[in-house]
């Protein structure tokens, strides 16, 4: 609890946006333990938009009622049949997360921490949290891709960002399908990863947060697993390290494309993992610092230089009332990127376009969202585009938490013992690097000029 306690006060107020793909909502019991970590991180003070997908409940449906199932390019033909599926089953899983956020404490734990008079229960009683829902998905009909007739699938457009952001601020958590609306009026069935990237992004959430399956994301266990796409090509890739600076997750999609085997692409819908900015606007990628030993008041430096061209700088103020995710869209760019894993593509998007991170979790452990947001080290793959670990200088601030690593290597005769003033004195002449993870310094190293013999 006491490593949690930083955590809790630096999540309190912030916005995530909660990701649980069909493949994944499909087990009840998967589901009922991540609605409930969602339930704790709210009680918390976290601002919570949580997108529960149907995909896997949709293709069983659509297959009982004698429809065919088919998918071009990761995206579902939704006709009549797979649309009456798609609604029902977006409809269960909505009611059954309903149902898990109205449960109450048990009458035993309520009695016991209520017999006084310190107030009564909370407003509206306990296990009163709104799980709510509505039209704030806006969507087109994808119309005929390549010779393809998608029919009722839709095309995430924008997010009611206002309306949502007042939800939040009222304390509900707002719980989203994959179901779309156009101005026609028409339902239509859109793909669960685009509306949650479109909500973080119009958003400006703090975390994206994708509850992922292990055979879809491997993690850093020195394991590997095939990735099969839509052109029937099988690819090999190597586990996924914990934690991805933004610039490192863009080299790892490259690298992954180019090992495919794959002929170079023209397609620029994919060009932004090519491109050396940020699409948000801001000038820099903090995850690229390094070690500097220059002396402007900084410890780190950007690598690449800090003069970026930026994909909203020529379309912000054209019109007020488009919203961010609107202006990528109409670039004509797509965050899925051919032979990759589209939870790390996702992520990366995510981060390129301003979320300040994504994380990517194994639902099949218990309390595994917890342990990721509220540990120090976690337990999934974090991709960020701020520091979140690296290697600087070390500062006055660091002197006791250097001491603190080399108290034990001191007593048992590894490295030279010093006093507290000998210690300062080498980090103020600049003898000591630290490496620090998440603001914490975890490690240190003291370089030493040698003197002429």
């Amino acid at each position: 609890f006491r490593q949690a306690s930083p955590y809790i006060a630096l999540h309190r107020g912030a916005t995530f946006v909660v990701l649980i793909p069909g493949d994944v909502s499909k087990s009840r019991e998967t589901l009922e333990n991540i609605v409930r970590d969602v339930a704790l991180l709210h009680d918390l003070g976290v601002r919570i938009v949580l997108v529960v997908g149907a995909s896997d409940q949709v293709s069983e449906l659509t297959k009982i009622r004698g429809g065919e199932v088919t998918f071009v390019d990761d995206y579902r033909v939704t006709d009549d049949v797979a649309l009456q599926a798609a609604m029902e089953a977006n409809g269960r899983n909505q009611v059954f997360v309903q149902a898990l956020m109205s449960r109450a404490p048990t009458v035993n734990i309520t009695r016991r921490h209520r017999d006084g008079d310190g107030g009564g229960e909370r407003e509206g009683g306990p296990g009163n949290m709104v799980a709510t829902s509505g039209n704030y998905i806006f969507a087109k009909r994808m119309g005929t891709v390549r010779g393809t007739d998608f029919q009722l699938t839709g095309e995430v457009t924008r997010v009611d960002a206002d309306s949502i952001h007042r939800r939040l601020a009222q304390g509900d958590i707002v719980l989203l399908t994959s179901l779309g609306f156009n101005a026609a009026g028409e339902v239509l069935n859109c793909q669960c990863f685009d509306v949650a990237l479109a909500t973080a992004i119009d958003l400006k959430a703090d975390k994206l947060i994708v509850m992922t399956d292990p055979s879809h994301m491997p993690y850093n266990n020195g394991s590997s697993s095939s990735l099969s796409s839509s052109s029937s090509k099988t690819v090999e890739r190597t586990a996924v390290p914990r934690f991805l600076p933004l610039r490192a997750a863009e080299g790892y999609l490259a690298d992954a494309y180019s090992a495919s085997g794959a002929a170079e692409s023209q397609d620029a819908s994919w060009r932004w993992l090519h491109l050396n900015y940020s699409m948000d606007g801001s000038k820099k990628n903090e995850a690229d610092e390094d070690v500097s030993s220059d002396e402007k008041g900084d410890d780190y430096r950007y690598d690449g230089g800090d003069e970026r061209e930026h994909l909203f700088d020529s379309m912000r103020g054209v019109n007020a009332h488009i919203s961010r995710f609107e202006e990528l869209m109409e670039r004509g760019l797509s965050w899925r990127v051919p032979y990759c894993p589209q939870e790390l593509c996702l992520a990366t998007f995510a981060c390129k376009a301003g979320v300040r991170r994504a994380h990517l979790i194994d639902p099949t452990i218990s309390g595994s969202l917890l342990a990721e947001l509220y540990t120090r080290d976690g337990i999934g793959c974090m991709v960020a585009r701020d520091r979140y670990e690296g290697t600087r200088l070390a500062r006055l601030t660091d002197w006791e938490a250097i001491k603190r690593i080399l108290a034990p290597l001191a007593a048992s005769g590894t490295v030279l013992e010093r006093s507290d003033d000998e210690l300062i004195d080498e980090i103020q002449k600049g003898y000591f690097h630290v490496t620090e993870r998440d603001g914490n310094v975890i490690a240190c190293c003291a370089l030493k000029p040698c003197v002429d013999a």
